[in-house]
């Protein structure tokens, strides 16, 4: 077996394509622009037995918000290896040639969304946010009485969408930990694609907007699947939803919830802060199932901690083991809400915890002192709250696409 390493070439892509097809149980179709037009072929890793690409990996250059910024992240993706060749260590060497290219690209975080959430700690990666998947009956949501006014919302063809859009989710994207930068082909080719392949026995995308002042405050995107009883039984399909007013959410949520002949209203990838369990009259109407969602490495710990704003004065040293070894070591975090300085030290530590953690942290979904009650994180109780209380971040994070 004769292995190598290295970044396909334009020619090759249908090469790895098809083996990330192998892996995660799917054909795509020829002609699928999703990855080809917006995937850096110079950032994939793939793995090449005698020629034949046998594992896939790659990163997009994404720029993504971090709690009071936004900074450099290289987008893990398409992390594949072919089963006639699991188990041989050639995870573990495609992921060392990943972040040696994350690193190299001087971006101080990595993110992914990991297929099996089992894989990615003992990279360094922690779970960084968490989404649910929403479910809705629509014979019983009522809204609630405090609730605002839904907002008018209209539907709108793609050509208008792929205008609209934009400019709502940038200004979402300049408040929100874990929304990255869509550049006009991303939004083309992934955000706004609906190819028949991908629509899984559903209409085409419908398109709806709610009319701000300057702009539009509120946009989704759905579709219904339709099926059929006495009544009508079908299922509308929410892919993507936002917005910038409560007057917008309630909008949107509104129509999706006021559909003739759909029985149920549901989709995933929602923050667990989405105001619609408080626009609904009694929060059990929304059933919600619990998933993590973004995952994060901090590929420079003094560069992430210091990009990144806090909520509360910290000043404390904290340990770190990172499970590859890259950056283990001790550091001295100083930071409040004017800045943060953070630097190596030899000095003792007053919390101990694996970079997974810490990266977990990261985005503003602090739990520290959870992790310590689970025996992952140790400390004096004092750093412990300190560190919860300075990363904590208002809204929490939220990544509302796949990568």
């Amino acid at each position: 077996m004769s292995l190598e390493i290295r970044a396909i070439e334009p020619g090759e892509f249908e090469d790895m394509r098809r083996a990330m097809g192998l892996v995660f149980g799917s054909d795509p179709p020829q002609g699928d622009s999703r990855f080809e037009r917006v995937l850096p072929f110079d950032r994939t890793r793939c793995v090449f037995d005698d020629g034949q690409i046998v594992g896939t990996s790659g990163a997009f250059s994404l720029t993504m918000t971090v709690p009071g910024s936004q900074v450099a992240c290289g987008g893990t993706t398409a992390v594949a290896v072919l089963p006639t060749h699991r188990r041989r260590g050639l995870l573990r060497e495609m992921m060392r040639a990943h972040l040696d290219d994350v690193r190299e690209h001087g971006e101080p975080i990595a993110a992914l969304w990991a297929s099996d959430s089992a894989i990615y700690g003992r990279f360094g990666y922690g779970c960084a946010s968490i989404c649910h998947d929403i479910e809705i009956e629509i014979g019983r949501a009522r809204w609630n009485r405090l609730a605002p006014d839904p907002a008018p919302a209209r539907l709108v063809d793609r050509a208008d969408a792929l205008e609209l859009a934009p400019p709502l989710y940038d200004r979402l994207r300049a408040v929100t930990p874990g929304f990255f930068d869509r550049t006009p082909v991303w939004w083309e080719d992934r955000s706004l694609r609906d190819s028949e392949p991908y629509r899984e026995g559903g209409t085409g995308l419908r398109y709806v907007v709610v009319d701000g002042e300057d702009g539009i405050d509120g946009f989704a995107t759905y579709r219904t699947k339709p099926a059929w009883d006495l009544h009508g039984a079908g299922r509308v399909v929410l892919r993507d939803l936002f917005a910038a007013t409560p007057e917008a959410w309630s909008g949107l949520w509104s129509l999706l919830v006021n559909q003739d002949l759909v029985k149920t209203t549901g989709g995933g990838l929602r923050p667990t802060w989405d105001p619609v369990f408080d626009l609904l009259a009694g929060t059990r109407r929304a059933k919600a199932t619990r998933l993590d969602a973004l995952w994060v490495r901090l590929m420079d710990i003094p560069m992430a901690l210091e990009a990144r704003s806090y909520s509360s004065r910290i000043e404390l040293i904290i340990g770190v083991s990172d499970p590859i070894g890259d950056v283990s070591g001790s550091y001295r975090l100083q930071a409040g809400t004017e800045g943060a300085e953070c630097a190596p030290t030899t000095d003792e530590p007053s919390v101990w915890l694996d970079l997974e953690d810490l990266s977990s942290g990261y985005m503003g979904h602090a739990r520290f002192r959870e992790l310590a009650r689970s025996g992952r994180v140790a400390g004096d109780a004092a750093s412990i709250a300190a560190l919860d209380s300075a990363f904590s971040w208002d809204p929490g994070p939220w990544c509302p696409e796949i990568f």
